[in-house]
């Protein structure tokens, strides 16, 4: 962009004054005149050429048209050494905006409605032919009383176009003094500027429309992800997430009407919320409250004209939030109403009843989109529809049933007919095989394998294990008496030896009293000798009684064998030598000879019914069959010998009945047959259908269901 065009009379820049020459033709008094002449031109000229860059590499920015038209005027006046100027836009050439100006109110057009008028007309003019014009001051043909220039200035005026259209107005206010080539240099600077500003309004242009495709895009998006399902939830999670992108804010919520109030069900970014939450409740309680106005709560800092009760809850809500900017918009139901009645035709009605409440927050105080409010009507209004869809689908009597024999009506057409003959013939055939076919019944439960007769050897009293005297040889049997363990007790056998020093003391102390009553004394001495020797009597036999019980549990530190057999849990030795043992405390487990060995089952509680009826209706024992842990690869048969009378309750199965199941030894081989081999059987319970005995598990827990809920 040159300057070299835009010349005054003599130096070829404006605002500077000329310097001329001495009269008569003589030469100037200093030959430095010259030299400062130059100067100054190159520094005016460089001055121009950086604004010109200035407003260059302005109209390539992306600033707001109104920074853009503040930096451009501001540069282009310096540049024209100017009084002042105007930036007006026009997008119908009849009216005029006024953008941004300098010293406008030194033109005198301020209140002066028919210099106001003029101006307007020489606007209009240049808008309508396109071309930039120079209008000296207080020039121009009078129209209704008017002139075309009404101002003391020099006007210069320049169109703004972009795509061959006028969209502005550059106005220039200049001193009048300049002649007619600076003037034209004034002229021609300023159309150099215009196309400037017309690349940056171009550009501009070009922005929004992107800016606009971007949106549209978005809004796409937005649309066919809220009208993807009939699901009021997933409806609900669409508006959040994508209206959240639309919109560009910091979080959205849906609040959903649940009776006479709104629940918050979906927030962006979060897969499940929980509502026992402070915050949720809070907002909750908000919307309930706003949605009652049925107008839209916008909050961004100042709550002056709500209402006290929405005020308190949104100053409850606010505290444990920390949102910056706050707006709820309710989501209405979409009434049709029919434009047609012959042609059942209907379009949008009016918006009906709050379903909903569309939340929007702003956590940090950050800038919102320019067209932000315009985004959340387009987001409310598709929001309405979709959602009021949802509800309306869902509020259908059996919705689920519907929309599934809807899917599948394909499978009826005369194509798929063969395919789904035979599919149907076959789901026939087979739930009839589940339901006639009979097959054994048998219900499950895990025992232990024990012999019949066993005599359990317990801990009579507390002490440390400190010698066992099993066989070696687990097949050899120990006899009824036999010591089995030595067990000591430190404690005890200090309270022995403190029982029979006091019981030795007061043994002495009893001699002492009865020689002294053989003594010549008063007959009161003798009642106060025998008062004492009788209380040292009684002490004496308390003593002795403890000593004998102390003496008795001593004697139970060697723990006897009860009766003659095996012992069966012969590792005692690892397990308990040296180790202290508590009253009550199982040792060891003595087999009677020759004993037959039983099952012991824990039968679960919620089986026990089935049982019951089959044993009652079996006049023989019901058959067992059962593997054991040891022998996982081999089935065995017993019969169920005995049922519990009680309930305890083991392990994980909660409450169980022991039964006990007998079965020939001779199955086994002998060296399977230990105390407390885990045990898997299974009691035949007689016959039922096939389905039945597979599902009867499931059967029997819908059952229970469906007495709890009625």
């Amino acid at each position: 962009m040159s300057t070299d065009s835009f010349p005054d009379s003599a130096t070829g820049f404006p605002g500077r004054p000329k310097h001329r020459r001495p009269g008569n033709g003589s030469r100037p008094q200093h030959d430095d005149a010259s030299t400062i002449d130059r100067k100054l031109i190159q520094e005016t000229r460089d001055q121009i050429r950086a604004l010109v860059d200035e407003i260059a590499e302005l109209s390539q920015s992306d600033c707001s048209p109104q920074e853009f038209y503040q930096g451009f005027l501001t540069r282009t006046t310096s540049a024209l050494a100017s009084i002042g100027g105007a930036v007006w836009s026009c997008q119908d050439p009849s009216k005029f905006e006024l953008e941004y100006q300098i010293n406008l109110s030194q033109t005198g057009l301020q209140g002066d409605e028919a210099a106001q008028s003029a101006h307007h007309q020489l606007l209009h003019q240049i808008a309508e032919q396109g071309e930039p014009v120079l209008i000296p001051p207080r020039s121009g043909h009078a129209e209704q009383g008017s002139v075309v220039n009404p101002t003391n200035h020099l006007l210069m005026l320049g169109p703004l176009i972009v795509n061959e259209k006028v969209v502005g107005v550059v106005e220039i206010f200049q001193r009048p003094e300049a002649g007619p080539t600076t003037q034209r240099g004034y002229l021609r600077f300023l159309v150099q500027m215009c196309k400037a500003a017309g690349d940056y309004l171009k550009n501009q242009q070009l922005r929004q429309f992107t800016s606009q495709q971007m949106m549209w895009n978005h809004v796409q998006t937005f649309v066919r992800a809220i009208h993807g399902s009939l699901d009021v939830d997933s409806t609900a999670y669409a508006i959040a997430n994508e209206g959240r992108r639309l919109l560009e804010c910091d979080r959205v919520s849906v609040a959903l009407k649940k009776g006479s109030r709104l629940q918050v069900e979906v927030m962006s970014g979060l897969d499940t919320i929980e509502r026992r939450a402070q915050q949720i409740k809070a907002l909750s309680k908000l919307v309930t409250r706003a949605a009652q106005t049925g107008e839209p709560l916008h909050y961004v800092g100042d709550d002056s004209h709500l209402p006290p009760q929405i005020e308190e809850s949104l100053h409850e809500y606010l505290d444990v939030s920390h949102t910056k900017r706050l707006f709820i918009e309710p989501i209405r139901e979409t009434k049709l109403e029919e434009t047609s009645a012959d042609a059942g035709e209907f379009k949008t009605g009016n918006r009906g009843e709050v379903i909903g409440v569309l939340i929007i927050e702003q956590l940090r105080n950050t800038q919102t989109p320019a067209d932000f409010y315009r985004r959340i009507q387009t987001v409310i209004q598709h929001s309405d529809d979709a959602l009021t869809n949802a509800v309306t689908h869902s509020g259908m009597f059996l919705a689920p049933l519907w929309t599934w024999l809807g899917r599948t009506a394909a499978v009826v057409h005369a194509r798929n007919l063969p395919k789904t003959t035979a599919i149907f013939a076959a789901i026939v055939i087979s739930l009839a095989a589940l339901w006639f076919i009979p097959y054994p019944f048998t219900l499950g439960a895990n025992g232990v394998l024990v012999p019949e007769n066993r005599s359990e050897v317990w801990a009579e009293v507390d002490g440390v294990l400190k010698e066992i005297r099993i066989p070696e040889n687990p097949d050899e049997m120990v006899n009824a008496g036999d010591v089995l363990a030595v067990m000591t007790n430190n404690d005890l056998m200090v309270e022995i030896r403190n029982l029979q020093g006091q019981l030795d003391k007061s043994n002495e102390e009893v001699n002492k009293l009865k020689r002294a009553q053989h003594a010549s004394m008063t007959p009161a001495e003798a009642r106060m000798i025998g008062g004492e020797l009788a209380e040292t009597e009684m002490m004496r036999d308390s003593l002795l009684r403890q000593l004998e019980l102390k003496s008795g549990n001593a004697e139970k530190l060697n723990v006897t064998a009860p009766a003659t057999g095996h012992i069966h849990n012969w590792q005692l030795r690892e397990n308990l030598l040296r180790r202290p043992v508590s009253r009550g405390h199982n040792l060891m487990t003595i087999v009677h000879p020759e004993t037959p060995w039983e099952i012991e089952l824990e039968f679960p509680e919620r089986r026990v019914a089935h049982l019951m009826a089959a044993h009652r209706q079996s006049e023989n024992p019901l058959q067992v069959t059962f593997t054991l842990a040891s022998h996982p690869g081999r089935e065995f048969v017993g019969a169920l010998r005995s049922i519990d009378n009680r309930m305890d309750v083991r392990g994980d199965e909660g409450n169980v009945v022991l039964l006990r199941v007998g079965f020939d030894e001779t199955q086994l081989p002998s060296d399977l047959l230990r105390s407390g081999t885990r045990v898997s059987g299974h009691v035949r319970v007689g016959q039922r259908s096939l389905g039945y005995v597979w599902f009867h598990e499931l059967i029997e827990t819908a059952h229970n269901t469906w007495l709890l809920w009625f």
